[in-house]
């Protein structure tokens, strides 16, 4: 796994992954990351304030315009200290099985949005396989959780 550690923001992502990454030192910067099989993870970062539900809902509405037959659940869960908001999201997309998610919070003075999504695919490594779904989770939930322990270290 590689690190990022960088204008406040610190996770943990899979070393073959792309990374590129947009005025993050602005209050409007983004990062992503990309595998060979097309599937992403990005972060986007807006002035504090800015309300996270509402961003989660424009989300949705491009996704509903996007893909037709989508089901949606609502996603509203405390994890280390936020308040995170969303939606998870089912579809097909040339006859594959597409997963998707938007959680959105605040933090550190900026409200935060993560959009990853995936079709079915496997990561094969050592003979096991892992969902790249579940590669996504675990890339959101180290942001999640080293956006914790840095806000701890500054009080």
């Amino acid at each position: 796994m590689k690190e990022y550690n960088s204008n406040g923001i610190y996770f943990g992502y899979p070393e073959n992954w792309i990374i590129e990454e947009s005025e993050m030192e602005t209050a409007a910067g983004s990062i992503q990351l990309t595998n060979e099989d097309g599937a992403f993870w990005l972060l986007k970062k807006y002035p504090f304030g800015t309300n996270p539900d509402e961003i989660a809902k424009e989300a949705l509405t491009v996704m509903q315009e996007e893909y037709d037959d989508m089901e949606v659940d609502r996603f509203d869960r405390v994890l280390f200290d936020k308040t995170i908001t969303g939606f998870e999201m089912t579809f097909f997309y040339l006859d594959l099985m597409n997963f998707a998610k938007i959680l959105c919070f605040e933090q550190d003075g900026l409200t935060l949005a993560v959009f990853w999504q995936t079709g079915n695919q496997l990561i094969i490594r050592n003979e096991e396989s892992v969902p790249v779904e579940k590669v996504l989770e675990a890339v959101t939930f180290s942001l999640l959780q080293g956006q914790c322990e840095c806000q701890h270290q500054h009080h």
